[in-house]
């Protein structure tokens, strides 16, 4: 009768150990929306060779899309919220008048990454470049401020 109380001892320890790690996974890489634009101009060279994204070509946007929000609002993937302004910044930067794009693209985002081999590499072959990228910018930008 009284082992409830271990069981549920047991319960409270296991949800306090996924809270601290849900909030260790959940904690953005970059917060500074500005660094969007730099992002975007970064993706187009690398997935794009530098060209502009073509209007109908809802493949590459969502494979920027999913970057970001694993950079940005990585609980967003897992069924979250978006982090405020997000959605604005991404619909300027492609640009998009409806911001419900943005949203609709977002659907589905884990499952292409799961299911699609060529998406899920061609994701992870671009955020390795970014996160290089990202490395010597802020290297760069520090020794700027030192």
């Amino acid at each position: 009768m009284f082992s409830n109380i271990f069981e549920l001892k047991s319960i409270r320890e296991q949800k306090y150990r996924l809270s601290e790690r849900e909030s260790e996974i959940a904690k953005p890489v970059l917060t500074d929306l500005g660094m969007i634009d730099t992002l975007y101009e970064w993706f187009k060279e690398i997935a794009l060779g530098g060209k502009e994204l073509p209007k109908g070509n809802v493949s590459q946007r969502k494979k920027f899309i999913f970057i970001i929000l694993y950079l940005y609002s990585p609980t967003t993937l897992a069924g979250g919220k978006m982090r405020a302004g997000l959605r604005e910044k991404l619909a300027e930067v492609f640009p998009i008048k409806e911001k419900s794009v943005v949203s609709n693209n977002t659907n589905n985002l884990v499952f292409s990454y799961q299911l699609y081999k060529y998406f899920r590499q061609d994701v992870e072959r671009i955020y390795k470049e970014i996160i290089l990228r990202l490395g010597k910018y802020l290297e760069n930008k520090t020794q700027q401020l030192g």
